[in-house]
């Protein structure tokens, strides 16, 4: 009767608790898991067998992945609520899938000899479907921001339905009834569905022609400032008007760069980048791709959508002063949200706003 009550009182602390350890004669540790109780609805789930992946373009080599090399990556678990470009609710998702910022990690961009900018800030990715379909985003947005909403490609999703199970079983929201078809772009980022891509079975990574002369081209060792920033576009050139343009401050921005890491935590002040580009260019909307450049040519692309539609956009700045003081190189590009801060350009001297890429 006793034992009967100690195995009781341990059985409930089993469920309760879900996981605890115990100790042996010999001192060796068993941690023993449970998931009955409160079982867990997000599980680690492999690739399916047949998705391909074919990574080409402006890399040292062409990467072919098998669903087998694609389960070497870490993945996540993110929960989407989908709108279409035109406005209408799609359904609410849980998605499994590999961020593309751990994927591009390993993949070793190479450009041409002659190229302007010998680093792969200023390429595009390209992701394209088994039926040709693409959709664009620049290499830094995959890259350099932080980890609030990764891009990733999903290789499974199910519906989130509401947990009423009455309601649950006469649901119509969700457009997409069944499993994802080989890999999906999700981009929680975004605030609809029109960089979403199904069957995707190639990424390709390539620097847009850029179709205008007389713009700065990299020179190590440069020394050089910027005393004002040059707006271009098919519309013509023109100086920068700030007249009117909102002033923005930041303050307690973390600065880390992706290859020599901490650099401080700074307060900066300047001009909202969205409010700027509006003001300077005319046909400016989300569907354009921006090309900031510096005097010594050091280049970064943004595109629309990531400037003007996401929360990070929100807190791009052309910046004038750095802890109070002004930038002794000029202007300078500060996408303050990003985690690293590699896509800051310093001695800005041209914006070059492309209609396509």
């Amino acid at each position: 009767m006793i034992r009967n009550r100690y195995l009781s009182l341990l059985l409930s602390l089993f469920f309760l608790a879900g996981a605890f350890t115990v100790t042996g004669c010999s001192g060796s540790s068993i941690e023993i898991l449970s998931l009955t109780g409160a079982t867990a609805k997000a599980f680690s789930v492999p690739v399916p067998e047949g998705v391909t992946l074919t990574v080409n373009g402006e890399v040292k080599q062409e990467y072919s992945f098998s669903g087998r090399a694609l389960n070497g990556f870490a993945s996540t678990i993110l929960r989407t609520q989908e709108v279409s470009p035109s406005g209408e609710f799609e359904g609410t998702y849980t998605y499994v899938g590999i961020p593309l910022y751990f994927l591009l990690e390993g993949i070793a961009p190479k450009k041409p000899k002659d190229a302007a900018f010998d680093r792969p800030l200023d390429m595009v990715v390209t992701f394209t479907s088994a039926d040709g379909k693409k959709v664009h985003f620049s290499y830094g947005e995959l890259t350099m921001t932080d980890d609030t909403h990764p891009v990733i490609l999903a290789y499974n999703r199910k519906q989130l339905l509401p947990s009423d199970e009455k309601t649950a079983k006469s649901y119509t929201h969700n457009k997409h009834k069944s499993n994802v078809t080989g890999l999906r772009v999700v981009c929680t980022g975004d605030p609809d569905t029109a960089r979403y891509l199904d069957n995707v079975t190639t990424i390709t990574l390539r620097t847009p022609k850029v179709p205008f002369e007389n713009l700065p081209v990299m020179v190590r060792g440069k020394k050089c400032s910027s005393d004002g920033i040059t707006c271009v576009s098919k519309s013509g050139t023109a100086p920068v008007r700030l007249t009117g343009v909102k002033k923005v401050r930041a303050q307690k921005w973390i600065r880390v760069g992706h290859g020599r890491g901490f650099k401080g935590i700074s307060t900066a002040a300047g001009y909202d980048l969205r409010d700027l580009l509006v003001k300077n260019f005319p046909g400016c909307s989300p569907e354009k791709y921006f090309l900031f450049i510096a005097c010594d040519g050091y280049r970064t692309i943004f595109s629309g959508r990531e400037i003007f539609l996401t929360e990070h956009g929100k807190s791009m700045t052309i910046l004038e002063t750095l802890n109070g003081k002004r930038l002794p190189n000029g202007p300078m590009l500060g996408p303050i949200k990003d985690y690293f801060v590699d896509r800051d350009v310093w001695g800005l001297s041209h914006i070059v706003m492309l209609d396509s890429i």
